[in-house]
């Protein structure tokens, strides 16, 4: 099988899948910490911008994905009244997680305005979210060996092995090549995701009116594939720590590729899609009142050890050597033409 079946089956399959299985998987018991994990405050950072988005658009909040369901209770603390919210969520496991959580944490009306749903709707209208979710799509590896292209496969007993690549991924990396003058060197390996595309367009054709807000780490496309990033950019989480090697704890840890943002802003444009901003996460949630919030949430901590653990996390989520610039966000819309202001003091789209 290629490498991406392999992936799939490790991350999705129904009942041992990593994402579809019953261990822990997100926060301090799991294998990784997500922003949303770290503080409601990122939640509440994305409420300011969905807000002043369906301020425009009307209809509601759709979530792809939604972990342990922190995001959303960060998010829908940070309202003064409840709003349409839906989570698409295919693990039933996931589900009855994020139902735990945010039943604990959400009011009665707030938690009776959520619904779950195992697919996308026939159409939407509103805001949707994606947090750390195209990092998860599976992705095909390749290396270049003796001049040539080789894909990777994957035997039954976890055994690999470079050879010919199919059609759709020797026209996709030269593709790739095009884009960036300039061919890839000898032994260099690295990824693509050729699910990306069709991912986009299944959100582009269920959005009426609305903004997508993809947050994720990832480069554009003249970094992702730089000569001195030769191993790709594959990592693999268990208990907290990274490796490389996706044949370990198969079902058991996580498996991830960094985004190549270009591909998304291809994949979003061609499919009817406007790009309506890029900026590293730190500018995104800086611009949509992290400081502020910050602030109301220190006043209302009882002690200097409190007030320090949050100061903590805000530079967690904002330095560049942490998640500030690590990660990205990007912004795309449809019938959507208003500026918004998680992109007033950095667009990156320029680099794309």
């Amino acid at each position: 099988m290629s490498f991406a079946d392999y992936m799939n089956l490790a991350l999705y399959q129904p009942g041992m899948g990593y994402y579809m299985a019953g261990a822990a998987k997100f926060g301090a018991q799991g294998d990784f910490v997500t922003a949303p994990e770290l503080s409601p405050l990122f939640g509440a950072t994305l409420a300011n911008q969905a807000l002043s988005a369906l301020a425009v658009t009307g209809g509601g909040v759709l979530e792809l994905g939604a972990g342990s369901g922190a995001l959303a209770a960060g998010f829908l603390e940070a309202l003064s009244q409840p709003i349409d919210y839906t989570i698409l969520e295919p693990s039933a496991e996931l589900q009855q997680r994020q139902r735990s959580l945010l039943q604990q944490r959400l009011s009665a009306a707030q938690f009776a305005a959520i619904h779950w749903i195992d697919q996308l709707p026939a159409s939407f209208t509103g805001v949707v979210i994606a947090n750390e979710v195209m990092d998860a799509l599976p992705v095909e590896r390749f290396k270049v060996i003796g001049g040539r292209l080789q894909q990777q496969y994957v035997s039954g007993e976890l055994k690999s092995q470079f050879d010919m690549p199919s059609n759709a991924l020797q026209t996709a990396v030269s593709a790739i090549e095009r884009d960036l003058g300039r061919e890839l060197a000898e032994n260099y390996s690295s990824e693509v995701c050729l699910l990306l595309e069709p991912w986009v367009a299944s959100l582009a054709d269920v959005l009426q009116t609305g903004v997508v807000l993809l947050a994720d780490y990832g480069y554009p496309r003249q970094e992702y594939y730089s000569p001195e990033r030769q191993e790709g950019t594959l990592s693999c989480y268990y208990r907290h720590r990274m490796h490389s090697d996706p044949f370990l704890w198969p079902g058991l840890q996580d498996i991830t590729a960094h985004v190549d943002f270009t591909a998304v802003v291809e994949a979003g444009v061609g499919n009817g899609l406007d790009l309506l901003g890029y900026a590293s996460q730190s500018a995104f949630l800086l611009d949509n009142g992290l400081l502020a919030l910050m602030e109301e949430q220190l006043q209302e901590l009882p002690g200097e050890a409190d007030r320090i653990a949050l100061s903590k996390v805000v530079k967690t989520l904002t330095l560049p050597g942490e998640m500030g610039e690590r990660f990205q966000v990007m912004a795309l819309g449809k019938n959507f033409d208003e500026p918004l202001q998680g992109f007033h003091t950095q667009d990156l789209s320029y680099r794309l």
